[in-house]
């Protein structure tokens, strides 16, 4: 099984790949803000040049596990995708993502990694937590 671990936000889409253990940063798909159709046919893209047969969304819930803003707008993405994609093979999971960002952030700081860069693959970088996390808890059961 392929799996693509993805990292939604609102001018971003960060991807990381793996095949059930290890967790790899992929990529960052750029698109308008909030143009999300257009963040699906990069996507879809993606998916097929990877072959990925299980999406693994990041799902922000606030810090208390409630659903907010966030976690609505990954929600609707997710369903218009769902509409919009013509493969449906593909199976789509949640994977709690809280912090994700904020870790990527600090791993990189830590890598002294420049600022610039770090805004290059923080999005990524945040995927692959994503994922690894996916990854750790399927493995555990």
């Amino acid at each position: 099984m392929k799996y693509l671990g993805i990292d939604l936000g609102s001018k971003t889409l960060g991807l990381a790949r793996g095949e059930g253990k290890i967790a790899f940063s992929w990529k960052t798909i750029r698109f308008p803000e909030h143009d999300f159709n257009n963040a699906i046919i990069q996507l879809q893209n993606a998916i097929k040049e990877y072959d990925a047969d299980i999406l693994v969304f990041g799902y922000p819930l606030n810090m208390d596990s409630t659903v907010g803003t966030s976690t609505k707008i990954v929600l609707n993405f997710i369903d218009k995708f769902k509409l919009i994609q013509n493969n449906h093979k593909l199976n789509i999971v949640l994977q709690d993502e809280r912090r994700t960002t904020y870790s990527s952030q600090q791993i990189l700081i830590k890598s002294n990694v420049s600022s610039n860069k770090r805004k290059q693959v923080k999005d990524q970088l945040a995927a692959a937590i994503i994922l690894q996390s996916y990854f750790d808890k399927i493995t555990q059961s």
